[in-house]
């Protein structure tokens, strides 16, 4: 039975391939409105994966002509109601598809805001609002308009992927390479290994602890099988999921420190997806500062796991006490931490910046990812050039991204895709070191 689909706007950002799926070979018809097509338009010029989807939604339509059509659907349709017919373009597998456009250039004056524009439309028509906004879905709901979300990827059974055999979890861990597992033999005596390449192989957390490239060792049992992976020759794609101070950041950092050491890597590259859980006075574009400013708002993970390390090098020697002399800070690179980023050839980026250029032999740590679609993480994947390594790190109950939920976004895709296929390491951080308080509000709230 054909279906009649309103695309609200989140559902063509999240990734325009979602027209051709909702399509459905043409066993569907697709609709948008004049104030989507607005809210696209002011999204296409962003320096973000939202605006190039934005622009790439325009694409499709090169060379389309507009045809106008007759359309009465619905009870509240109006007469200077204006729809066209377009052209879009679905690839070489599938060939153009058609999009309807209602364009109405008076609404209700109680519906001043976009997305009842959009609902009124949608009663207008008898059409069904297709859209990965939550709060939106859920106003349509209220005013008894259909409503239905179109997500691909949902990792329902996130919260259960496991990589760690030891003796509390026998059973439940993948067997893909990478799995990490702690036996203890007849004497009673632990050994630790990890599948690589079909097989065991033991691991050495002593020759581990040894790098002199190692400045804070790591904290617990799930630590070293992090780090031993991230620094194993063989792996080249790691994806670690856990709470806030479980030692994601800082161990990846370790990790780079190390690749570098051994010359494995030229330098370390951070990136997060600067999106963010705060009201619109508190946006970056708000904020005080240039460019490099702005961004370093979001780099203080980066900023507190290098401000560790250089508390640690303080300790260690004279030496390193006059090196790094200089002020350390979470938020702003102070010269302490800013000599550190220079001598470790540590260079950080927005998601945004990472289109249309190669990432080539840098250990590269993308944090957050867990606000970061699918897309995301195949723009960055498809940036690593040779010898070029990455970590995708994240914490699957922190969600700030509007468009994305706790079963559907680039973490939880990334730990799926691990569990099933040897080429992607995965590790679960679940002990929080950070503090007795930290533990308490991730384990209680």
């Amino acid at each position: 039975m054909r279906k009649h689909f309103l695309i609200d706007t989140s559902v063509i950002l999240d990734d325009p391939e979602n027209l051709l799926h909702l399509y459905s070979g043409g066993e569907n018809t697709l609709y948008i409105t004049n104030t989507i097509l607005d809210e696209l338009d002011q999204k296409k010029s962003e320096r973000t994966n939202v605006g190039f989807f934005a622009r790439l939604f325009f694409r499709g339509f090169i060379g389309s002509e507009a045809k106008a059509t007759k359309l009465r659907r619905g009870k509240g349709a109006q007469s200077d109601d204006r729809t066209y017919r377009f052209s879009y373009d679905g690839g070489q597998s599938q060939g153009p598809i058609w999009i309807y456009v209602i364009h109405r250039e008076i609404y209700r004056p109680e519906h001043h805001r976009n997305d009842l524009k959009i609902l009124e439309i949608a009663q207008s028509y008898n059409l069904r609002l297709i859209t990965n906004d939550l709060s939106f879905k859920i106003i349509a709901l209220s005013r008894a308009v259909a409503t239905e979300s179109f997500y691909k990827d949902t990792v329902a059974d996130y919260q259960s992927l496991e990589f760690f055999h030891g003796l509390k979890n026998s059973g439940s861990a993948s067997e893909s390479d990478w799995a990490q597992y702690e036996e203890i033999d007849s004497d009673g005596r632990p050994h630790f290994s990890v599948r690589v390449a079909g097989h065991k192989e033991a691991c050495d957390f002593e020759a581990l602890a040894q790098s002199p490239a190692l400045i804070i060792p790591p904290h617990n049992l799930e630590q070293k099988f992090y780090l031993s992976i991230l620094t194993h020759p063989q792996n080249r794609i790691t994806v670690a999921a856990g709470s806030t101070g479980s030692g994601k950041t800082l161990m990846a950092l370790q990790a780079g420190l190390m690749l570098q050491e051994r010359g494995e890597v030229d330098g370390i590259v951070y990136l997060r997806n600067t999106v963010e859980a705060v009201g619109h006075h508190e946006r970056l574009g708000f904020r005080a500062g240039d460019e490099d400013r702005k961004l370093g708002y979001f780099m203080y993970p980066l900023f507190s796991a290098i401000n560790l390390l250089i508390e640690e090098l303080r300790k260690k020697s004279i030496k390193n006490a006059a090196e790094y002399s200089g002020e350390v800070n979470s938020i702003e690179s102070k010269s302490a931490t800013k000599h550190f980023i220079e001598k470790h050839n540590i260079e950080m980026y927005d998601l945004a910046h990472a289109r249309g250029i190669t990432i080539a032999r840098k250990f590269v740590i993308f944090d957050e990812s867990q606000n970061a679609s699918l897309a995301d993480i195949k723009l960055l994947g498809t940036r690593m050039g040779k010898g070029s390594r990455i970590v995708f790190l994240g914490d699957t109950q922190q969600v700030d991204n509007p468009y994305l939920t706790r079963d559907r976004n680039g973490l939880v895709a990334m730990l799926k895709k691990a569990h099933t296929e040897d080429f992607v390491a995965g590790v679960q951080l679940r002990s929080t070191i950070r503090s007795e308080i930290s533990r308490w509000f991730g384990q209680n709230l």
